[in-house]
């Protein structure tokens, strides 16, 4: 819904579906899968650490800032439940990069393939979107990954992604303002693997620990100001660490 004051809802988009300080509740290293959240997940990196980037000039420096925490959020759940950090995304901010090029969509997501066996060929992309948002105004990003069928795997394995985020339709004067860091986290937790926390009425009086989660899939309003929810609670970290 977009209405002020109301939720406003996060995505995930999948296609070619052919087959910074710790941020986290007290760290769980357990594996958990609740039964009605058994099939809320939707792939993983058979290689990592998966490299993130920004387009030159795309974000300001803030914005930047944002994004990274996000990422150390995740990176510190990982470096303390399994011993590695999951995005690579340079030492003290993300990646920078001037390609040129066309920038990837969720319809052009999966045009190419950017992870081999070997490590990936190219970096995975963040977008400020300012035009042209196709995905619906109540939408404030979208996290789009290609998944492909290997044989006798839990989970598919993705090959490609992109996240976009909503500057169209929020952030400007007027708008409403999400909390950046809290989106990009949730997004994260989508570049992962993770489905949300429950979905369509599933929502319905959902219990407590899923509708405190990071992968909840709606993220509130007080006046134009979005709430904030950076924290990795125990339903997210569970299901996390299932995937790797």
């Amino acid at each position: 819904m977009n209405t002020l004051g109301k939720s406003l809802s996060l995505a995930v988009l999948f296609v070619c579906g052919v087959a910074c300080a710790p941020s986290t509740a007290d760290v769980t290293k357990q594996c958990v899968t609740n039964s009605d959240q058994a099939t809320l997940y939707k792939g993983h990196w058979a290689v990592h650490p998966v490299p993130l980037a920004v387009e030159a000039n795309d974000f300001a420096p803030s914005e930047v800032e944002a994004l990274q925490a996000a990422i150390g959020t995740w990176n510190s759940f990982y470096s303390e439940s399994k011993g590695f950090q999951l995005f690579l995304s340079g030492s003290s901010s993300l990646s920078v990069v001037s390609s040129g090029g066309s920038r990837v969509t969720s319809a052009t997501a999966c045009a190419q393939t950017l992870v081999t066996p070997s490590g990936f060929t190219n970096t995975i992309k963040i977008y400020k979107t300012r035009s042209n948002w196709s995905y619906g105004s109540e939408v404030m990003a979208l996290t789009s990954l290609c998944p492909v069928t290997v044989p006798s795997q839990q989970f598919r394995m993705f090959v490609a992604a992109v996240m976009e985020i909503n500057f169209q339709n929020y952030f400007g004067a007027g708008q409403p303002v999400p909390d950046l860091q809290s989106i990009v986290t949730h997004e994260l937790g989508h570049m992962l693997g993770l489905d949300h926390s429950c979905n369509g009425s599933g929502c319905n009086n959902a219990p407590a620990d899923y509708t405190s989660a990071i992968m909840y899939p709606a993220l509130g309003f007080v006046g134009i100001h979005g709430d904030v929810n950076r924290v990795l609670q125990t339903n997210d970290q569970e299901r996390a660490n299932c995937l790797y």
